[in-house]
């Protein structure tokens, strides 16, 4: 139970950071550029709060609801605009100045910039103390229906190391690289008995080879390169990874919207809102894997600090990504979107996030309840890294 503890108030905390990260972020490089920040809090911004005091004309606040985070930056042109923002925060303001697009972009972009910057520091620790997290994918059955592999000469139990000569270390890189490549001749390379060994076949018109996949426990491997490598190395994998949340996420928002057309016969059914989790599900998942392996940390806070990154680029009001998307209006109209008509964008955007934030918080308690969020014996098995 204290492990369990433990691990939740680690999780609870690594978010806390990583919110926080962002956020100065945002108050740093408007701090550089002279924009009045006259409020920086650390918690969501409703309800009580305890005043830490006031430094460099910011005042700032701690909130009950810690899992959150902002800076008022009133000149930014955001949700806390001219009109508003003395009554909101209770804080006197100056004059307003009037800031070029690129400043104010450069403060908008600020926050995920951090986050990028802070995965990018993990990783260079996690590199030069535990080491590289190294997964492998392997054939853990060939499928009857599909003789593809099977033919070409793959047996269940080859380790996949490459396709075409592309290194894949997870059960999804191989799935998106094959799904890509449809109807396409891909070489396969493999380990089988220490040997390695590559075999050319041609993917079906889905994209698939009839391969079953597993994967096998995470090693960490000690870097045998100089510090300057290192930090390449570090870079690449950062990049590498990114790009996969990245197309996970394009993939789950293409299952998400409805499919107006004949459904497939035998085709698996599309997830939906039901599969959409939140923080619950961060922080119960996150400490069973420290639970089993502290060493996963670093991956699991680096992970959830790009995905802060990606998801606050998302072009929607009241994210990072929605004052870059009216910055543009306004560089290709020369003015801004009139305040009345920006405000409730602004609004509907965050009441929307809001409204998306409980239905993932049902998700989450329900699948808590159901014990859908617990690590499951394959799992624990892949996290326990030697």
């Amino acid at each position: 139970m204290f492990e369990q503890a433990l691990g939740i108030f680690l999780m609870l905390a690594i978010l806390s950071v990583l919110i926080v990260v962002h956020e100065c972020g945002h108050f740093l490089v408007a701090r550089l550029f002279g924009f009045q920040t006259p409020v920086f809090g650390v918690g969501l911004p409703f309800g009580p709060y305890i005043s830490l005091g006031r430094k460099w004309n910011t005042e700032f606040r701690i909130y009950a609801f810690l899992l959150g985070g902002f800076v008022a930056i009133p000149e930014l042109g955001d949700e806390t605009n001219a009109s508003n923002s003395s009554e909101a925060f209770g804080v006197e303001l100056n004059p307003f100045k009037k800031f070029p697009i690129w400043q104010r972009a450069l403060v908008a972009v600020a926050g995920v910039t951090f986050n990028a910057i802070f995965a990018y520091f993990l990783m260079v620790v996690m590199f030069f103390s535990v080491g590289r997290q190294v997964e492998q994918t392997y054939v853990s059955a060939l499928d009857p229906s599909n003789p593809i592999a099977k033919q070409a000469g793959v047996l269940a139990g080859d380790d996949i190391v490459a396709l075409d000569k592309h290194p894949v270390t997870s059960t999804h890189e191989v799935i998106a690289y094959l799904g890509n490549r449809k109807s396409t001749p891909v070489t396969l390379s493999l380990i089988r008995d220490g040997k390695p060994l590559d075999l050319v076949m041609t993917t079906s018109p889905k994209g698939k080879v009839g391969m079953v996949l597993g994967q096998k426990p995470a090693q960490y491997i000690k870097i045998d390169a100089g510090p300057v490598e290192t930090l390449g190395l570090a870079g690449s994998e950062l990049v590498d990874r990114t790009r996969l949340m990245v197309v996970g996420l394009a993939e789950m928002v293409q299952a998400l919207t409805p499919d107006f057309g004949p459904a497939q016969p035998g085709a698996p059914p599309k997830p939906g809102f039901k599969n959409l989790h939140g923080v619950l599900a961060v922080v119960k998942i996150g400490a069973g894997m420290v639970q089993i392996d502290w060493r996963s940390m670093f991956m699991f806070t680096i992970m959830i600090s790009m995905d802060l990154a990606i998801i606050n680029l998302l072009p929607w009001p009241a994210l990072d990504g929605g004052h870059l998307a009216f910055m543009l209006v306004e560089a290709i109209r020369g003015k801004p979107i009139e305040e009345r008509a920006h405000g409730e964008m602004v609004k509907w955007g965050f009441l929307s996030l809001i409204a998306l934030m409980v239905l993932v918080m049902v998700n989450d308690v329900s699948a808590l309840m159901n014990g859908e969020l617990d690590i499951k014996p394959e799992m624990k098995e892949k996290l326990k890294g030697r």
